[in-house]
């Protein structure tokens, strides 16, 4: 059994993984990351390696690799890398590794379950789209602030705007809450409508991170919620160590 890791840039998503199969654990936030939450989670296990995608916090790796050296001794730790080529996919950045790790697992991942054109677009603290041709080279991508972001921005920028955290009812707000939800999720779908228009027809569309299924509902495009796609493309670096 092996143990995927990736530290984002608000939470620790975790799986272990049997024969090729992902069981997908508790996922934390960055301030329940402690040795105390991690042994209770982990104590049990018996990884043989473990494999790790981090674009989060320096210290917050520390706790992680140091409970897990605590655990399971000498363990193998392997931290993945942004490559030139792998697994099918030739990275498009003129700086290949200035590619997010986490990025470049999920388009290695995308690329194993199609071999048609596919749009990856990751709803997380930040939202990143990347594109892949139907050889696997990567035809660069975009980034903008996700949707927690867009609301922080507005109410730290502002004098009068507040932070919206709950759930309004979808379309033209006739309050300032319900104008800020929606206003921040239809950005988010209209920039990733732009993107899909520029693409070949048979472009695929993979949706991941933790606004996915929110963002999805409002897009007026087919697409495949792939929960797990950094994990999956984690697995697949971790399988050929």
């Amino acid at each position: 059994m092996n143990l995927l890791l990736d530290l984002g840039n608000s939470r620790l998503k975790w799986a272990c993984s049997k024969n090729n199969q992902l069981q997908i654990g508790q996922t934390l936030s960055h301030s329940e990351i402690t040795p105390q939450k991690l042994r209770v989670l982990w104590q049990d296990l018996q990884p043989e390696k473990m494999g790790i995608s981090c674009v989060g916090k320096a210290e917050l790796l520390s706790v992680i690799t140091t409970m897990a050296v605590e655990l399971w001794g000498g363990i193998n730790l392997y931290s993945a890398e942004t490559q030139k080529e792998a697994f099918g996919v030739k990275n498009g950045y003129l700086q290949s590794e200035t590619l997010g790790i986490d990025r470049w697992l999920a388009v290695c991942a995308a690329k194993q379950k199609t071999n048609l054109p596919v749009c990856v677009v990751d709803c997380g603290t930040a939202i990143t789209i990347d594109v892949l041709n139907e050889n696997g080279v990567h035809q660069g991508g975009v980034i903008c602030a996700g949707l927690n972001l867009m609301k922080t921005a507005l109410a730290l920028n502002t004098a009068a705007l507040p932070f919206v955290n709950c759930v309004k009812k979808r379309g033209l707000g006739i309050e300032t809450e319900a104008a800020i939800y929606n206003g921040t999720l239809f950005a988010a779908c209209g920039l990733i409508e732009k993107i899909m228009k520029q693409q070949p027809s048979n472009t695929l569309l993979f949706l991941t991170g933790g606004d996915a299924k929110i963002i999805s509902e409002q897009l007026n495009h087919a697409f495949s919620l792939e929960t797990n796609l950094v994990l999956d493309g984690l697995n697949q670096f971790l399988n050929s160590k």
